[in-house]
């Protein structure tokens, strides 16, 4: 058909139709829906339950039946539409979805029709998870389109930040509960502590990764560390998509703005773009490298459980979280002597803990292009204060731990280089992401309190760590010797650092002792059993989203694993905005009053 007898049919049909397009537009919209909550359902249900040969064909049914209606309703409102090349070219997210499920289906009849298959059981398990990935993904774009009424809810963006990691953690909550995620079943505290653990890229354990979890529920746990490593980014990404043509939306859009510390709206846009293109190369690359070296190691079953393992270990580094497939974590036999993947995974570790605006100022071309014509142009405030303090923290406790552990925890490293390389990537990645190579409760009581501090500081701002955030550590130092030395303001590389930055960074400082020291007091009377120092360390490692345990957390009570949640939760959409959101924002006052004097101190 050519493009004008294309518009003339339309055309001709709208003028029938167009009493009655809303209607027909409502009917399919909320099919389209109902069949899509019903697809995902059926996905998830299939892929959690064990079902008998009729079940299966029934989701089969019901996932084909969504996915057909949804080509339909596609086409059909292209018919509707006024532009149609705008309508395909608005759709194209869609267009190559529906392209990759045909595609795949012309594929695996190619294949299965052509070539001799060793292992018809494992070809068919493969064809039914790539089918699912690529619905799952159809479906929930689906329902997100359809909730408009979310443009009506009057939320405050810290609010609304906290209710999304809420939903996110019930999610992970409900899909590990699931019969077909753990291999031994799994109670109601312990699903949510593990959802909350991943969610928030903790990487706190109360079950062991490897031996409680199917390879279902490691996937799930994998989903939700990228979600949550993503956080701010990703939700943002979804606020600027859909609410950007309302009041609404304007308000995320500069709440996007103010975050990210760009100029524009448009940079801000931009900037998103550029930060999920960075998650997922840099997580590619690491993948990568993992798989080529494991490759040649041997100790996997197949280049399948290689890529797996690879991607699992590459995701949680990057984003911070700690979870490892091995039994006893990257202290197994199989890595513990192996310095190529732990210095991969200790390199993914500091880039996604320094932040991606650092990383944006070092390797977006547009920056290098800049920086090229004007040579006269540096690195950013920010950066520099993240790097500075980022290196000090990772220097000066590598030196600590060398001298504090050399006759315990190194002791039974042969050489000096692997007692360098152990401090090295003991602090390096236990500061964030709370991987270890040395049992964490051997550690003497000097280092155990050096790492808390270490801990307590993080990642920086903008990433995916936890902790008051280095550049908050160094407004507070600058604060202190700038009233140590009597001076009235405090500066910076010929830059004065204003008092509303001071004052935010003594809350969040204050505010988060606070959470600590309650959560302290409180594990103290239900975990009476539980040595002080270890309470006091892991209430700091799940509030700064850490993760390094002493190993007593499996032995706690259900108040101490639901205490140490909220912490985890708190900690990770930060003191500021858990602040925000429940307290009720008053305006400022145009008198001021005169100031007044007292002693301090």
């Amino acid at each position: 058909m050519s493009p004008k007898s294309y518009d003339y049919f339309k055309k001709k049909l709208n003028f029938r139709l167009v009493n009655k397009q809303h209607i027909a537009d409502t009917i399919l919209t909320v099919t389209s829906l109902l069949l899509a909550v019903m697809a995902i359902a059926g996905i998830l249900y299939e892929h959690g339950f064990y079902l008998n040969p009729v079940q299966e064909r029934w989701v089969t049914g019901i996932v084909t039946t969504a996915f057909v209606f949804y080509v339909v309703h596609f086409l059909v409102r292209s018919i509707f539409s006024s532009d149609y090349k705008q309508y395909f070219k608005d759709g194209k997210l869609d267009i190559i979805l529906i392209v990759c499920i045909l595609g795949l289906y012309a594929f695996f009849a190619i294949y299965e029709n052509t070539i001799d298959i060793a292992n018809p059981v494992r070809f068919a398990h493969r064809r039914v998870i790539a089918f699912h990935l690529f619905y799952f993904i159809l479906f929930f774009i689906e329902i997100i389109k359809a909730l408009a009424f979310v443009k009506k809810i009057n939320l405050s963006p810290p609010m609304m930040m906290m209710a999304s990691f809420f939903i996110l953690i019930a999610i992970g909550t409900g899909l590990l509960m699931m019969p077909k995620m753990t291999t031994h079943g799994i109670c109601f505290i312990d699903a949510l502590f593990t959802a909350t653990s991943a969610s928030c890229v903790t990487g706190l354990a109360v079950l062991n990764t490897a031996l409680d979890f199917t390879t279902s529920g490691q996937i799930v746990l994998m989903v939700l560390m990228q979600l949550g490593g993503m956080s701010i980014l990703s939700f943002a990404t979804f606020f600027i998509s859909f609410l950007s043509h309302s009041f609404t939306g304007l308000r995320y859009q500069y709440m996007v703005k103010d975050m990210l510390s760009t100029d524009k709206l448009s940079d801000s846009f931009s900037f998103l773009r550029e930060i999920i293109i960075t998650i997922f190369v840099v997580e590619g690359i690491g993948m990568m490298m993992l798989y080529m070296y494991w490759q040649t190691t041997g100790i996997f079953n197949g280049r399948g459980e290689t890529l797996y393992y690879a991607l699992f270990h590459a995701i949680s580094a990057f984003n911070n979280a700690g979870f490892c497939l091995w039994t006893d974590g990257l202290m197994d036999k199989n890595v513990i002597n192996s310095y190529f993947p732990q210095v991969i995974i200790m390199i993914l570790v500091f880039a996604g803990s320094i932040g991606f605006v650092v990383l944006r100022d070092f390797f977006a071309p547009e920056v290098i292009r800049e920086r090229k014509r004007k040579r006269w142009k540096t690195l950013t405030m920010g950066t520099q204060i993240a790097l500075l303090m980022s290196f000090i923290v990772i220097i000066v406790g590598s030196i600590l731990y060398f001298f504090l552990e050399y006759d315990n925890t190194l002791a039974g490293k042969e050489t000096l280089f692997d007692k360098i390389f152990c401090s090295v990537f003991q602090v390096t990645s236990g500061r964030t992401a709370g991987f270890n190579i040395v049992d964490i409760n051997t550690i003497s009581i000097p280092m155990l309190a050096v790492i808390t501090l270490i801990i307590f500081i993080g990642a920086s701002p903008g990433s995916t760590g936890g902790g008051i955030k280095t550049t908050t550590a160094f407004v507070i130092l600058k604060s202190l010797f700038a009233t140590i030395k009597g001076k009235q303001r405090i500066e910076f590389h010929r830059k004065t650092i204003p008092f509303s930055l001071v004052d935010k960074a003594y809350s969040i400082v204050i505010m988060s002792l606070v959470i600590i020291f309650i959560s302290v007091v409180v594990l103290s009377i239900v975990e009476p059993m539980i040595p002080l120092k270890n309470i006091i360390f892991e209430s700091t490692s799940a509030f700064t989203t850490c993760g390094l345990s002493t190993g007593c957390i499996g032995s706690f009570s259900i108040a101490g694993k639901a205490v140490l949640t909220v912490e985890m939760f708190i900690g990770r959409i930060g003191t500021l905005t858990f602040a925000y959101a429940l307290s009720k924002r008053t305006k400022e006052s145009r008198h001021e009053y005169p100031e007044t004097y007292f002693m301090v101190g």
